[in-house]
């Protein structure tokens, strides 16, 4: 007879151990940092297509005058 047991470790609520610590405040820091530049890069990928690329992935133009 076998038994397989699994150990998980209890997860607990983000940030409960570390608060208030100067550890944490670099890591939340950094994380938006790069969450910044991630969407800069994005926001520059979409301006650097064309018109129409554009508008076939759904990007809505801010130019209510073309037509």
């Amino acid at each position: 007879m076998a038994i397989a047991l699994e150990h998980r470790p209890i997860r607990r609520a983000a940030g409960a151990r570390d608060a208030g610590s100067l550890s944490h405040l670099v890591r939340e820091f950094s994380a938006r940092i790069i969450s910044a530049w991630q969407r800069r890069r994005v926001e520059r990928e979409l301006e650097g297509l064309s018109y129409d690329q554009r508008k076939d992935i759904g990007y809505r133009s801010f130019d209510k005058n073309t037509r």
